[in-house]
């Protein structure tokens, strides 16, 4: 915990940690830290009442319903099952839905050709593949053009 600028470190046992709320109990056994479960109430308000009691992860057993309550997906296959309504979500709170990380400012530029290289190879064997020999033509001039 970080109490006015002063990390204090605290053991205890895990029913301990659920009694205080530190993280919150969650479907098959596992737990979850606390955190966005408690901003997403809030979210989550937001967010049109459409019948999901039925969204369930095939893998975890996880609720859609479960989910907004801890504020923490079972597992993997959960971010499959619950695609469509996870990815308005995640743009409301990051802004977007792919992670794309961050960088050092110095390797900044570097990072966005290398994106660039790979989002232009994976258009080139799409147009290959469409037998769209012109699109192809001017991607492979565009990719020769940055080097790769």
């Amino acid at each position: 915990m970080i109490v006015n600028d002063k990390k204090t470190e605290l053991h205890m046992c895990e029913e301990c940690a659920i009694k205080k709320g530190l993280i919150m109990p969650h479907s098959r056994g596992m737990v979850g830290l606390a955190g966005i479960g408690s901003i997403l109430p809030t979210i989550l308000k937001e967010e049109s009442e459409e019948p999901t009691a039925d969204l369930r992860c095939q893998v975890c057993g996880l609720t859609y319903a479960g989910f907004r309550k801890y504020g923490r997906l079972g597992c993997s296959n959960c971010y499959n099952t619950f695609s469509d309504k996870l990815k308005p979500l995640l743009k409301k709170i990051h802004g977007n839905t792919q992670h794309t990380g961050k960088v050092a400012p110095k390797n900044e530029e570097v990072m966005r050709k290398n994106r660039r290289v790979w989002e232009l190879k994976k258009k080139l064997k799409g147009a290959v593949s469409k037998e769209s020999y012109e699109e192809a033509a001017k991607i492979r001039d565009e990719l020769k053009k940055l080097g790769a």
